[in-house]
């Protein structure tokens, strides 16, 4: 029986055991679910990577399988440990896998960080080459062509800085010739003011649009100011999220570090558990053969109690019948005592009766000489004192003979109540003595039964400890899992911030690229708007010309007609 109960117990340790296995692969593969978001990379991309995924997927395949085919190993040890050692290859396949693809993992992040480090260091080159002037910051070289080119017109303009740029602002400078001919009529007035008049209106039309370019264009610059700023800005956010991107892959390596150390300690707290795990299994074997022993004492203390209880009722049995054929032998004793003084009474009645017989008898043969006439009712009285007598003799001869059959039957009954007493003596010391024997067995069975008890809950203190340990073990654990699933969460964290960072440094480009295309357009603009102010200007110093060539030709059309008037009066 200790062995199918041992048998037993080692199925139900081995159904343990499995139970076990199959709740940690169902959380790995919880685990590896939940990770699937983090590790989605298209296995087209990489060849290597997708035959790594292909042997996971099939290890894990295979692990699931033997996990799930695990109904019949409760009666089958040998196929339990041909499964359990088939399950550990495919584990440490497992391992093996995880490990290449987060070593691939981390060259990967590695390589895309140099990449982005040059890239940064690239984009911090062109910027320092692509500087704008300090004494011009927001001048481009063909608005300062284009009013170099405004700062040569001879057309009486005059530029002057209008703002710290380097921005012109242009002024008209009105060529108005004054005449030193103080004898001007009131129709050379006239005429003048005649003329004047649409120069003026042209002049300030000229003008007007002239403040209106210069409007416009301050409001481009301001415009192209502010877009550099964002730029600027942006720039500056740009590397900040470099930065941001740095530290945050310095932390997913910390913590793939981190996650490493805590596998090879959650692996080497495994194996402690494992030793644990048969050491207590061990222990319970011994402590069942222990118990079973222990009942095998306590069974063979029960029936030595049994015994005891049996002798000591046999024992009060026997000293019941001693205690009643003593009270026997009592009251035969005092029965024998009241025989003896009945005869006793009896003899004294006797000598009584010979004293009153010898008296009366005296009496008699004095009135037998006295008294013939009572002689008949004398020898009546003395027939019936024979008689008397004889039936007083009769009865002494019967009392003696009752007193010699009593004697007899009290001699035999006290030689048979001595003998059986005797025995019964003898029995009783046989039986003290084999009660001593088992008394003695008794303080053995129970000394190995204390000491056993006392082994007992030693293992049991020590199995109460291991369990303990393997509990703080357990806990231990569950904390490490625990501790690394929060390092795999924030390793997804950081793989999520570091997809969006990435994904908001793309956007961040684009939208330089964006805000570049549009400073570039803006500056196109201003250039065509320059273009055209110049031109303007231009066409307004032609007009000038024009009207200023014509003022001077009437003038003189008019000072000829006035001279020919003068001349003809």
């Amino acid at each position: 029986p200790t062995s199918k109960v041992n048998k037993s117990q080692r199925l139900s340790s081995l159904t343990t055991k499995l139970k076990s296995t199959v709740l940690v692969v169902n959380m790995n593969m919880t685990e590896s679910n939940t990770q699937g978001s983090s590790w989605e990379i298209n296995p087209n991309s990489s060849k290597w990577l997708a035959e790594n995924l292909k042997e996971m997927d099939q290890s894990v395949r295979r692990m699931l399988n033997l996990i799930e085919e695990d109904g019949s190993l409760t009666l089958n040890v040998e196929m339990y440990f041909q499964r359990k050692s088939e399950l550990i290859i495919n584990v440490k396949e497992f391992h093996q896998l995880y490990r290449s693809l987060a070593e691939r993992y981390d060259h990967v992040t590695k390589e895309s960080y140099k990449s982005i480090t040059s890239d940064h260091q690239m984009q911090g080159s062109g910027n320092s080459e692509s500087g704008y002037d300090q004494d011009s910051p927001l001048l481009t070289p063909d608005v300062k062509v284009g009013l170099n080119k405004s700062g040569h017109l001879s057309a009486g303009l005059d530029t002057s800085p209008s703002s710290p740029g380097g921005g012109s602002v242009f002024s008209l400078k009105e060529g108005n010739e004054s005449s030193s001919s103080s004898s001007d009529s009131e129709s050379e007035s006239f005429v003048n003011n005649y003329l004047r008049t649409p120069l003026i209106i042209s002049s300030q039309s000229l003008q007007q649009k002239t403040i209106e370019l210069e409007n416009e264009l301050s409001a481009l610059k301001d415009k192209l100011q502010t877009r550099e700023a964002d730029l600027e800005a942006e720039r500056n956010r740009v590397l900040v999220l470099q930065k941001q991107i740095f530290e945050m892959e310095t932390r997913v390596s910390d913590t793939d570090y981190k996650s490493g150390m805590l596998e090879e300690e959650l692996e080497v707290s495994r194996n402690m558990l494992k030793g644990s795990v048969e050491e207590i299994a061990k222990l319970k074997h011994l402590l069942n053969e222990r118990e079973s022993e222990g009942h095998q004492l306590q069974h063979q203390l029960e029936s030595a109690q049994e015994d005891v209880t049996t002798f000591g009722v046999q024992l009060d049995s026997e000293r019941r019948l001693v205690s009643e054929l003593e009270q026997r032998i009592v009251r035969y004793n005092a029965d024998v005592s009241d025989r003896e003084l009945m005869v006793r009474e009896l003899e004294v009645a006797l000598h009584d009766a010979e004293q009153q017989f010898s008296q009366e008898k005296a009496e008699l043969e004095a009135e037998v000489l006295s008294l013939t006439e009572r002689q008949a009712l004398l020898d009546r009285k003395l027939k019936e004192r024979e008689l008397r007598i004889k039936e007083l003799e009769e009865n002494i001869l019967i009392s003696k003979v009752e007193k010699i059959e009593m004697q007899r039957v009290r001699v035999a009954e006290e030689m048979a109540l001595k003998t059986e007493n005797n025995q019964l003596l003898v029995e009783l010391s046989e039986r003290r003595e084999h009660i001593e024997v088992l008394n003695k067995e008794f303080d053995k069975f129970k000394l190995k039964y204390d000491m056993l008890v006392a082994e007992k809950d030693g293992l049991t203190a020590k199995v109460d400890t291991l369990i303990a340990n393997v509990s703080a073990r357990d806990n231990q654990i569950q904390a490490l899992e625990m501790h690394q699933c929060q390092l795999r969460n924030e390793r997804e964290e950081l793989a999520d911030e570091y997809q969006i960072a990435q994904k908001l440094i793309d956007e961040l480009k684009l939208r330089v690229d964006e805000l570049q295309n549009e400073v570039d357009r803006q500056r196109v603009l201003i250039s065509d708007g320059a273009e055209e102010k110049r031109e303007a200007i231009r066409q307004l110093c032609f007009s000038l010309e024009h009207y200023r060539s014509g003022y001077q030709e009437l003038r003189q059309a008019f000072v000829g007609h006035r001279q020919n008037a003068v001349m003809a009066a």
